[in-house]
Parts: structure tokens; C-alpha cells; sequence
């Protein structure tokens, strides 16, 4: 992300994005304006928000980064040493190991797995998708 201080420089970072893509703006009080690619509901937007905080939608997720995060997830699944949990509103694999063993583990994006049932990989009576959905809006 680099800093934008002219009408020039606004201008040159929205001009990298299909003209057609809507623009979500944030700004918290204070700091420097940035515009970035985002994502709502796997949608791609244009963010425009305060460096100091403000967040709109997710990070792109990459092909890359699904693969790699999917193989883990489906290795960690496949082991019977681990469990899957929601108890803290996102998916996550954990060995359990007594107190507080929930708190650790590998914490897995909701649109991994939510991927993962959509192409018949998992079943969707195996993971909770509708809960963790709806916690991530609190």
C-alpha cells in the first residue's frame, strides 16, 4: 500500500481497477487514506479507508492460498489426532490436550471451507458454515 496525498495519486490508484467495480469508502478520524482490492461475500471491490484501522470486506483470497489452506485443513481433518471446532466462531483444528486446548490450533478463513463444501470435498453436515457466518457478523 503506498500513500496517497494528491488528486493525482487517488486517481492513478482507482484508474488499476475495472471502471465498473463498486467502491466502498471508511474513514475512521485520523490518519492517511488508502484504497486497496477487497472482497464482500467473494465480490471484488475497490476499498477506500483510513490506514489507521478501518477495513472493509476480506483480503483476496488466491488460488494459491486456497490450495495450500486446503490441503492443511483436509490433512489435519483426515488425522484422527485432530479435532474441528466453532466454539470461538471460526473454523479451527485442534489437538486436544486438556484446558483451554480450543484456544490453539490452525485457524482456517470461512471461505476455505466454505469452498471446500461447495465443490463436495467436506460435507456440509460435518462443518457449521451458518454459524460461523453468523458470528462473523458480531
Amino acid at each position: 500500500m503506498r500513500s496517497l496525498h494528491t488528486v493525482r495519486d487517488y486517481i492513478d490508484a482507482l484508474n488499476q481497477y475495472p471502471s465498473d467495480w463498486p467502491v466502498h469508502v471508511v474513514t475512521p478520524a485520523g490518519g492517511e487514506v488508502v484504497v486497496e482490492h477487497r472482497e464482500i461475500n467473494g465480490k471484488p471491490v475497490v476499498g477506500v479507508y483510513g490506514r489507521n484501522g478501518g477495513k472493509i470486506g476480506e483480503s483476496p483470497l488466491t488460488e494459491e492460498e486456497y490450495q495450500a489452506a486446503a490441503k492443511l485443513f483436509l490433512a489435519l481433518w483426515n488425522d484422527p489426532s485432530y479435532r474441528y471446532t466453532t466454539i470461538h466462531g471460526d473454523h479451527r483444528m485442534y489437538l486436544p490436550a486438556g484446558m483451554n486446548d480450543t484456544c490453539y490450533g490452525y485457524h482456517f478463513d470461512r471461505r476455505i471451507i466454505e469452498r471446500l463444501v461447495t465443490e463436495g470435498i467436506i460435507s456440509n453436515k460435518d462443518v457449521e458454515i451458518d454459524r460461523v457466518k453468523h458470528l462473523e457478523n458480531f
